[in-house]
Parts: structure tokens; sequence; C-alpha cells
């Protein structure tokens, strides 16, 4: 199998930068960065609808759900909210001929609108389209943001790293690997492969959250007010962006703002100079949250209906009531599912069945990315970093934004693999964090042999299973569509 080749070939190139000096080690940490950003490229572009990657004249709709936002984009300069006042869109822009059913969308009072946050429309479609006259594709975006998502984990990693350990005393071979477990185990390479307007709302949500927390990182790290002010403002405002694309981010607003508050307070014991830094803080959310609740109201007559309730979906979603029942199968089905053996992949993963959306072909994390086990080591992690001052805020940070995204999925997502990234993706940065500050703590180097021969292995494990997932036939819907394209070509390449 050639999967196994390459993966040997990259744990032997990790190995290699073991032999050069520290100096020649950020040459490998760029190419190794390149590498997966190509791969992120060939995901995007050579796999499903590959003549809509660039950006285009035309609109260029197509089954299923993709380039919604520039429909929106086009009426919203005609001062209009709604994409169209016929449900089977039968404009010219699709490519399939014929009359196609905008799935996913609302329907109210006759008119069509796009359900999913106006976000994307305001910070990429929109200010695209006016400046190239050109339309942006939902696989162009997805690959930029996706590009993005990568490097800011990465940058969170070391910017946290550096404050609690001696980098240099991180084996290179482990940094390598870390860079492609970042990049290829934490479901993102799934997103690529099949991006539409879901994956357009993932990818613009999580890439303002990183860029929040990266944000709240360097709060801590200014003692500056002005600057502080400066941060908190555009920390706020890139949270409310979030929200904008993923309704459910809207927790996470009081969530950081409790802690900036807190800081605020630790720092100055002056109440006066917190109220500042509250009003500071909100004063973006409270504009923001404005131009939501308007956008709401003039569509559906209320600022509290974002259209979830008028989808148009096989799935009646008002009918769904959330219970202890539904989360224990998610938590079961998320975390612990095994991998089943399934030709040509080898390994795939199982189909789950009982909850709610979708039933998708997935296999626990806890196997395809066993680095996450170690977030039970948690507490006492935090107490070995504790002396170090202000790092423990960005972990408890961290640790209480996942918690929140992973019970949210687990509840209510039921088994789409694109919502278990939400939380996965965050696991295993805080999951690197603590493994790379062990091993660069640890004085002894047999035990240091001992963890890195360890992580080669959950290395090998990890892409073995994440590659099989990106490659299991059975998570999409459009089979015949598979023959004899690149997909097709990979499989039996890899496999």
């Amino acid at each position: 199998m050639n999967l196994f080749l390459i993966i040997l070939f990259l744990i032997l190139y990790s190995l290699i930068t073991s032999a050069f000096n520290k100096k020649t080690l950020k040459i490998f940490i760029i190419i190794s960065i390149l590498f997966v950003i190509f791969l992120y490229f060939f995901c995007e572009k050579k796999f499903f609808h590959t003549e809509s990657f660039l950006p285009a004249k035309n609109i260029n709709c197509y089954y299923l759900c993709c380039n919604y936002y520039n429909l929106l984009s086009d009426s919203l300069k005609k001062y209009k909210l709604y994409i169209s006042d016929n449900i089977n869109y039968d404009e010219k822009v699709f490519i399939n001929k014929g009359k196609q059913p905008l799935l996913d969308t609302s329907i109210y009072k006759g008119k069509v609108y796009l359900y999913f946050g106006i976000t994307p429309v305001l910070l990429f479609y929109l200010p695209f389209n006016s400046f190239t006259n050109l339309y942006l594709t939902d696989k162009f975006l997805v690959f930029i943001l996706s590009c993005f998502i990568f490097l800011l984990s990465l940058f969170l990693i070391k910017k946290v790293l550096e404050n609690i350990t001696e980098l240099t005393e991180i084996p290179q071979n482990v940094i390598i690997l870390s860079i492609f477990l970042v990049g290829f185990c934490n479901l993102l390479p799934f997103l690529l492969i099949r991006s539409a307007i879901y994956e357009v709302a993932i990818t613009t949500a999580v890439f303002l959250l990183l860029f929040s927390f990266c944000l709240f990182f360097y709060y801590l790290k200014i003692k500056n007010t002005k600057k502080q002010n400066i941060l908190n403002f555009c920390l706020a405002s890139t949270l409310c962006l979030a929200v904008g694309a993923r309704p459910h981010y809207v927790l996470f607003i009081p969530i950081f703002f409790f802690f900036i508050i807190l800081l605020k307070y630790r720092e100055t014991k002056n109440i006066k100079d917190t109220i500042y830094t509250t009003v500071i803080f909100l004063i973006p959310c409270l504009f923001y949250g404005s131009i939501i609740a308007l956008y709401n109201y003039f569509r559906f007559d209320s600022i509290f209906e974002f259209g979830w309730r008028l989808q148009i979906n096989p799935i009646n979603q008002i009918e769904f009531k959330p219970t202890f029942q539904e989360f224990w199968l998610g938590l079961k089905n998320n975390f612990f599912v095994l991998p089943s053996i399934n030709e040509p992949t080898f390994f795939s993963l199982t189909k789950t069945f009982g909850h709610r959306i979708g039933k998708d072909y997935i296999t626990g994390v806890f196997w395809t990315c066993p680095i996450i086990m170690l977030l039970l080591f948690i507490p006492k992690f935090l107490k070995q970093i504790y002396n170090k001052n202000i790092n423990i805020f960005i972990f408890i940070l961290l640790i209480t934004v996942t918690i929140f995204i992973n019970i949210i999925v687990v509840s209510f997502a039921g088994m789409m693999i694109r919502y278990i990234f939400e939380y996965l993706f965050l696991m295993i940065i805080l999951s690197l964090i603590i493994f790379l500050f062990y091993i660069g703590e640890q004085p002894d180097k047999h035990i240091k042999n001992f963890f890195n021969c360890l992580f080669i292995f959950i290395f090998f494990i990890s892409l073995f299973l994440n590659i099989s997932l990106l490659f299991c036939t059975e998570n999409f819907l459009t089979h015949d569509y598979l023959k004899n394209t690149y997909y097709s070509k990979a499989v039996k390449f890899l496999f």
C-alpha cells in the first residue's frame, strides 16, 4: 500500500532533520508547512466540481449547496435580502441544467433567504466582487481560510510553548511531525475535499475564533493600556463576526468577556478602568449585534429568527429536543466508535445510526487522533505551569471554549464529520502543547526517546486513519461522480 510508504517517508523525513543543527530546522519547518498547504490545494482543486475553484465572472451554483453566498452578495447590491423568489431556482447560473431546489435555505412569505450567517458575505464575497468584478467561489475561500487556520494553529502552539518551556529541548523530528499532525489529522482536509456553504460557515467561524485566541494571547502579554484597549476592541469584533458565521459562537462572547474583565481588575484593582474596558468590549458587540438583529427582522419579522425554523431541509429541525440519551449517544459516537475494515480503503469509518442529523461513516476521535488522550492530564499540567503567571489563562480559556463546542456538537449536530472538526482542532492544539511541554521538560534522555518513539507511532496511526477517512467513498453523496476522477485514482493509488 502506497499510503504506508508515504507515511514512512514523512517519518523518515522528520528523523533526517535531527541530523542537522537547530538553525537548519527553520528550513525544514517551512518545507513542511508548504507541503501541507500544497496538499490542501490538491484536495480542494482536484476533487469535486474542479471547474468551480477559481473566481469567475459568473455565479456557478451546483449540487449540493455551493456558492449561495454569491447569490446573497448580488442581492445586497440590489438592496434585497432574499436570494430568490422561487424555491426551484431555475436561473442559468446552475451548472446542472433544469430546476434545482435551493436546499438548506429558508422560505418566508414566498421569498428564499440564505439561512447561513451574513459574515462571509460582508467579510469576503462582497468586497472581493466589488474590487475585482469576479465572484469568489466557496472552494477557493475554504482553501484560503484552511491555510490560515493551519498557520494560526501552529502560531498559537509556538507562542504558548516558548513562554513555558525551551523550544530547543523539543526533538526536531517531533516538531516536524507535529506540523503534519496539525495539518492532516484534525479533519480539515475533509472540509476541503467537499467544500460548500457549510464548510464556508465553519472555516470562517473557526478562523475568526483562532484569531481571537491569538489576540487574547497578546492581550495577556502587553501591559500598555492603549494597546490593550485596541486589542480588546479587535477581539470583541472578531468574536462578533464569528457569530455572524456560526450563531452558537455567541456563547463564547461572555466567556472571553469574563476573562478580559477578570484580567483587567486583577491587574489594576480599579473599578473605573474595569468599566472602561467593559465598554470598549461591548461597543462592537452591540453594533454588530444590532446589524444581525435588523437583518433578521427585515427578513423574518423577528430579531430572534435566524431562519432555522424555516429551512428547506428533509430534517425537521424545530421538532428536535435534546435529551441526555441523545447526548450520550453523540458522545459515544464522536469519541469511541471503532474503525471497521472495509475495502477498498482497508480501514473505513463505521456508519452510526440513531442521531438526528446525518449518518456519516465515522471513527471516534480517540482513534483517529489518539494524542488527545493527553487532555486527561490537564489538571496536572495546569498545576505545573501555574507559576508561569498569565499563561494559565490562555489554557483555561481554550479548555472552556473546547468544552462548550464539544457539548453543542455532541448534543445537537449529530454525526456530521464537518461538525466534529469544530472541537477536534482545539483538542489537538491543547494536546500538542501538553505533549511538547512534557517532552521538552524531560531531563532523562532515555525517557525522552521513549516518548519520541511513542509519538511517531501515534502519528502513524493518526495519519493512516485520517487519510482512510478522507477517501471513504461511502461518505459522499455523489457516488457516480467519483468514477474516473482524481478521487477514484487517489483511492487506487493509496490503497
